[in-house]
């Protein structure tokens, strides 16, 4: 870890630091007023805790970078989401900066934060701790704001007391701090607000106790997955996952298990939009214990209920995708507890739990209980594999292949249209002698659909699901070859009813990489001025930087540097076409991010693209590595 630069020091009010003998403690509070910590804030905001996630600052030190969806602003101005940075935490490579006393935000929780402005632009929480107060709801239906310094936890923190000249320690969760004192009793929040609102200046009405147990305001039903974290980290196989995994043992079912445990490493390799290679095979590391009696410190068979499954990945260092930093992952292990009873679970249920856990060796969390700026397709988390609950079905939902599309693939979604076949074909047709596999994504594909390249039809054709087709090349005219897709009702199959496409495919050529937009340089076709929010700018690609005027699609690396504010995204797609759903690259206030891309260009060989954030511009770069034609 590096160190903090000298002369740096925490911008917060009423904290010490403890050296010597109670270093353990590392933070010491003196609980504040409501009136001056509304008078300390910039803004101050009861909203939803949308994400929060480990970072790196512009020092390089870790912070905690928290969006905050706003559902009453009670001081300063705020347009769109509240974004808070806070020093410390973990970061996926291990790296790490501990400060206790920095306030925690849970996902899907409302809050009520009391916030200053930040070096970034934007803002952190005033005061640690006690700048954030949690909503909570008692037995009676009432709301009520927590201090954080009462619904946290107090490891590493040291609060004191103010008697006369003297403070005084206090030792205890009951000794009035957390108790008595108006800076630590639960607001009901209706009185909270409407104190606050007017701007902290008359005296607070006393609030009723809370009747019964308090439980936070949970906001989180039908939460997004968070692709590639297990408990707030990323991790992520750096070879496509590809890994032979062992089964060991025999469970205790009709065959062994053997079938169940090669399905469902077919599930995740057999995926279409993802490049997986899971298989089954001797000698490896990778096992599936297909009976095991200890189960992550669980003993003994499984009869009726309990911990029927664990699995998990292992691995060190750490790896860039898609712009975020990833612990790599080397190797997994799956764990499928023994039957007491034969046939216990049928083999359905076997295979899911044996799918699910393998989900986790690929670096997928639970579909049901995180977030993820990435998944642009809500409300399908319930029917994934990965959900926290096992299914009693098999079939990867499409939540999970999202998933492993933006882990392993192509990076787009179940909801979002990919881009014309160009640029969607893989692997390049091959010569005209054909015998060349490919896979074409597209929609709406149906059984029985016929394909042909060139006038050619492909044989062993297989549709796999409405975007993706696979087959084999015949031999086909040199060049350009159409590639052209039937479904079997022929009464609908032409270009413009969505079931029959059309596109250029004689491969990818490489060029020598070349950047042709800078916005950092003087103002012009293909520099300055930066890009504002929610403007359209178009760019001529066809004819520039080796890349032919009939080039159907370009792969590019987009970078975007200097966001004045941010979460942010940007979108690049073809000119003249509908902003699609999907972002090509997503990124905070203030940081550097860079993202691989292939993009169609449209007519006259247009790309548009548009940047979407709170306010301001940021800088955005674009270098071409190659095209298809």
């Amino acid at each position: 870890m590096r160190k903090l630069r000298r002369g740096w020091v925490a911008p917060l009010a009423g904290l010490l630091a403890l050296v010597g003998a109670q270093a353990a403690r590392a933070t010491s509070v003196i609980p504040i007023t409501d009136r001056e910590i509304y008078r300390r804030a910039d803004v101050v905001v009861r909203g939803v805790v949308e994400t929060s996630e480990v970072s790196v600052d512009a020092h390089g030190r870790p912070e905690t970078l928290t969006v905050i969806t706003p559902l009453v602003v009670l001081k300063g101005n705020l347009s769109g989401s509240l974004v808070l940075h806070q020093l410390g935490g973990m970061l996926p490579d291990g790296r790490f900066l501990q400060i206790w006393g920095r306030p925690e935000y849970v996902p899907g929780r409302e809050v009520v934060v009391f916030a200053v402005h930040h070096e970034s632009g934007e803002f952190q929480t005033a005061e640690l701790l006690l700048g954030k107060f949690d909503v909570e709801e008692d037995a009676a239906g009432r709301r009520y704001a927590v201090s954080s310094l009462t619904s946290s936890d107090r490891s590493g923190i040291s609060v004191y007391r103010k008697s006369g000249q003297k403070l005084v320690e206090s030792r205890g969760s009951s000794d009035g701090v957390d108790a008595d004192d108006s800076e630590s009793a639960p607001r009901e929040l209706a009185i909270f607000e409407k104190f606050l609102a007017s701007g902290a200046t008359a005296p607070m009405r006393p609030s009723a106790p809370p009747s019964g147990t308090l439980t936070p305001v949970d906001h989180s039903t039908g939460k997004r997955p968070l692709w590639g974290y297990i408990n707030n980290s990323q991790y992520r196989w750096n070879n496509d996952a590809s890994a032979t995994w062992t089964l060991v043992n025999t469970a205790n079912i009709t065959g062994g298990g053997f079938a169940e445990a090669t399905n469902a490493l077919a599930a995740w390799t057999n995926e279409p939009h993802s490049n997986i290679n899971y298989i089954p095979g001797p000698g490896s590391g990778n096992t599936i214990d297909l009976n095991a009696t200890s189960v992550c410190g669980t003993s003994g068979c499984l009869s009726g209920s309990g911990v029927i499954g664990c699995g998990g990945p292992s691995g060190g260092g750490g790896h860039t995708w898609r712009g975020e930093v990833y612990s790599t992952i080397f190797g997994g292990f799956m764990q499928l507890r023994s039957y007491c009873t034969f046939n216990e679970y049928p083999s359905a249920v076997t295979q899911a739990v044996i799918e699910h856990e393998l989900g986790h060796t690929l670096g997928l969390g639970h579909s049901d209980q995180n977030v993820s700026v990435h998944d642009v397709c809500r409300g399908d988390e319930g029917a994934a594999i990965m959900r926290s609950v096992v299914q009693s079905s098999t079939p990867l939902g499409t939540d999970d292949t999202d998933a492993v599309r933006w882990l392993y693939g192509d990076g787009l979604t179940s909801c979002v249209t990919g881009p014309p076949l160009v640029g969607a074909i893989s692997p390049s047709f091959g010569p005209a002698a054909g015998g060349t596999k490919v896979t074409i994504f597209g929609t709406n594909f149906a059984a029985g659909a016929v394909v042909t390249v060139g006038g050619v039809p492909l044989t062993g054709v297989t549709v796999v699901d409405a975007q993706t087709v696979k087959g084999t090349t015949g031999s086909h005219i040199a060049g350009a070859a159409d590639v052209v897709v039937t479904n079997p009702d022929t009464s609908t199959s032409t270009l413009a009813s969505g079931y029959t496409y059309s596109a250029a495919g004689v491969g990818f050529f490489t060029v020598t990489p070349c950047r042709l937009i800078d916005t950092r340089n003087a103002a012009g076709n293909f520099g300055g001025p930066a890009l504002s929010v929610g403007e359209d700018r178009a760019f001529t690609i066809g004819g520039q930087c080796g890349v032919p005027a009939s080039a159907r699609a370009v792969a590019v690396n987009v970078t975007v540097t200097q966001p004045v504010s941010g979460p942010g995204f940007v979108t690049v797609y073809p000119g003249g076409a509908s902003l699609p759903l999907a972002s090509t690259l997503n990124y905070a206030a203030g940081q550097t991010r860079a993202n691989d891309a292939v993009v169609p260009l449209g007519a006259g060989g247009i790309i548009t693209v548009r940047c979407t954030q709170p306010s301001g511009t940021t800088q955005f770069i674009l270098d071409v590595d190659g095209y298809f034609q």
